[in-house]
């Protein structure tokens, strides 16, 4: 665009320094195919007439044509050849100036490269035929009469003249060469061979194969590139993750199996959607509707056909006219529960009924009315269940668990407590199934609102957590507020003695018992909540102030850490089924996105089988066995989709799929 900009604004001062100087000078001598020719008649005269129109029938076309009329002369037509040939010199001048002056700016595509147009002239006219091709980006060899020596700057400006139209592309060996002439002209177009610029995006098995998709640009201003599909491009955007160890050859002697799936599915209600239309403003209007999102979810389920799913943020009214009646037609057995309060979506647990069957079912709810921390309306489901074997084998129950914690991240104190309740209740449901002879093992799923390594991850994977001092908005580590000059934290007791559950996570045993002699018995728990009296604290007013004696007050909160303990512990052994880091790229995955950003907050944690014998050679015969887990993504690779909602992806969150190994006890 500089080039042709300044070639407009330069040819015309030319022209009129070219009809200035012609009134006081010859006309110079015309250069063709590296001669001289002379102003006379004759054989050569004709002979030049007939070379300068051959190589300047394109150019003088292009030419604007001269607005003056020659006057009629013998030799007329020669000498308006030469008119053309002068104007044409003049114009390769200019250009030449021009390309020497483009040298000068600042790094442009063209700066860099080597100019090595036609080389010096020789002195017979069969060496000064050369022949420059260039076909699909591919450079030709040069002619073996190429002289060795590199041509001077003016005899190259020289040069152009002389070639072809000047408007052919030249390559040399090695380094490209580009024509100024031939740039701007409309005729010739620029052919090179580069790298694919693009996304490339890991896929396969084991996602080690690259398939590159080309960038396309957004119709509206974005940080991020768009992706569109391409019809000879398929991408497996998520794989399945083999883990399943190879079977030994004594294999035949091993116990009997059972393989099944869960999915754990956040699948954005359509009234928070709409009422939270600042996340979504990079998705297409198309991409936000309730019904094109609801037949992608129905037919996530229809492709991958879990045995069990845990689905989160489920509008009441979708879930029983729409999404009911066709799960039913899957073969799903369906338990809903909605948030308390004006809240419009809830929790659903599906199963295949034949596949399991129900032993028993827990509905919570968070809030609770005599306990000030728990005010909010988040709930949960916990499900017992038998798997469907043969008459010969009995496998274990499983207890599958469901919940949507708080998403506020300055409110943790509130998160651990609804954790808590959620551990309470799935350590009764297993206590009853062992206290029946029975193991059992557990799957909790769930949006947790929590990213991995925080304090609430910890909790999970650990067993146990430290809270005291800890500020409230780092237990989940969704945000960062330690700029703040003051920050709620957490001490104990994190909740009051009457929600009835103990610094273990488990339901407060009964406070007294009657013996069947008709005696009161009372449990070390709640004789230990009567060493101290209220009224003991409060200091006489009679008292003698006694320097190191009577001049200390006591603390209450000292006095309460030694009933509750600092630090929140349970017995569940739970596993994370999915991995935060990638193991080849080492890049961070996530579950949600929008338009505040990206995280893994959603988890299937599962009771793991732990290794026996000393070496760890062996497995132990509970606990469950991961085979393998349908891959995350990254957000780079989310964002190339326009981010979450979208065409391929229906919700804010990426729904998790494992497949799970549970063995058989014989009987």
């Amino acid at each position: 665009m500089i080039v042709s900009a300044m070639f407009y604004a330069l040819y015309p001062l030319s022209r009129l320094l070219d009809r200035v100087s012609a009134a006081w000078q010859k006309p110079p001598p015309v250069h063709v195919n590296g001669r001289e020719v002379w102003d006379g008649g004759g054989q050569q005269q004709q002979q030049t007439e007939d070379s300068l129109q051959r190589n300047s029938t394109e150019r003088s076309a292009q030419l604007p044509q001269d607005k003056h009329t020659h006057t009629h002369h013998p030799q007329g037509t020669l000498v308006e050849t030469l008119e053309r040939a002068r104007a044409e010199e003049e114009l390769q001048k200019t250009l030449c100036d021009v390309s020497q002056m483009e040298g000068v700016l600042s790094e442009t595509p063209l700066a860099g490269l080597e100019d090595t147009h036609n080389p010096q002239p020789v002195k017979n006219q069969a060496e000064s035929d050369y022949v420059f091709s260039s076909v699909a980006g591919k450079h030709s060899e040069i002619s073996p009469h190429l002289t060795a020596d590199a041509p001077s700057e003016a005899d190259r400006c020289d040069g152009v003249s002389a070639s072809s139209g000047g408007a052919a592309l030249l390559f040399a060996s090695r380094s490209p060469v580009f024509d100024l002439s031939a740039l701007l002209s409309d005729t010739q177009q620029l052919q090179m061979d580069a790298e694919p610029i693009g996304w490339h995006f890991p896929v396969g098995h084991g996602l080690a194969e690259m398939c590159y998709c080309p960038y396309v640009q957004f119709p509206d201003v974005s940080y991020y590139p768009a992706f569109q599909d391409q019809d000879n491009i398929e991408v497996m955007w998520r794989v399945w993750e083999d883990l399943s160890e190879p079977q030994s050859s004594d294999s035949a002697d091993a116990s009997p199996v059972f393989d099944f799936s869960v999915m754990s599915y956040n699948i954005l209600a359509q009234d928070l959607l709409e009422a939270n239309p600042h996340l979504y403003t990079h998705c297409a209007e198309d991409a936000l509707r309730w019904e094109n999102r609801l037949q992608a979810v129905l037919k996530e389920l229809q492709i991958w056909q879990p045995d069990i799913v845990c689905l989160q943020e489920v509008q009441e009214d979708h879930f029983q006219e729409q999404m009911h009646p066709v799960l039913i037609n899957m073969g799903y057995t369906c338990i809903y529960k909605r948030r308390t309060g004006s809240k419009t979506d809830g929790c659903a647990v599906l199963y295949r009924g034949e596949r399991f069957t129900q032993l028993s079912v827990s509905l919570l709810e968070f809030r609770r009315s005599e306990c000030e921390l728990l005010d909010r309306d988040n709930v949960g489901i916990v499900l017992l269940l038998q798997p469907t074997a043969g008459p010969h084998h009995q496998f274990t129950p499983v207890c599958v668990a469901n919940t949507h914690l708080l998403f506020n991240p300055r409110r943790g104190d509130v998160k651990l407590a609804q954790l808590a309740i959620m551990f309470a209740e799935i350590h009764s449901v297993m206590q009853k199934c062992r206290s029946e002879g029975k193991s059992c093992e557990l799957i909790l799923c769930g949006d947790f609102n929590a990213v991995p390594r925080s304090p609430l991850w910890t909790l999970i994977t650990t067993g146990e957590l430290y809270y005291h001092g800890l500020p409230t908005w780092m237990v989940s580590g969704q945000t960062d507020l330690s700029y703040k000059a003051h920050h709620n934290r957490l001490f104990s007791p994190l909740w009051p003695s009457s929600l009835g559950i103990t610094d273990r996570c488990q339901y407060n045993t009964d406070t007294h018992t009657t013996a069947s002699d008709g005696k009161q018995q009372y449990s070390h728990e709640f004789m230990c909540q009567l060493r101290f009296c209220e009224a003991a604290c409060v200091r006489p007013a009679d008292l003698e102030l006694i320097p190191g004696v009577t001049d200390k007050t006591p603390d209450l909160r000292d006095m309460f850490s030694l009933r509750f303990s600092p630090s929140l512990r349970h017995r569940l052994s739970l596993t994370s089924a999915y991995s935060h880091i990638h193991p080849e790229t080492l890049t961070d995955l996530v579950t949600t996105l929008n338009s505040e950003g990206a995280a893994m907050v959603d988890y299937i944690f599962y009771s793991q089988r732990q290794k026996s014998g000393f070496n760890g050679g062996g497995e132990s015969a509970g606990g469950l066995k991961l085979l393998a887990r349908l891959s995350l993504l990254s957000e780079a690779h989310l964002w190339s989709l326009r981010g979450l909602p979208n065409e391929s992806f229906p919700s804010d969150h990426l729904s998790l799929l494992v497949k799970l190994q549970l063995s058989s006890a014989d009987i």
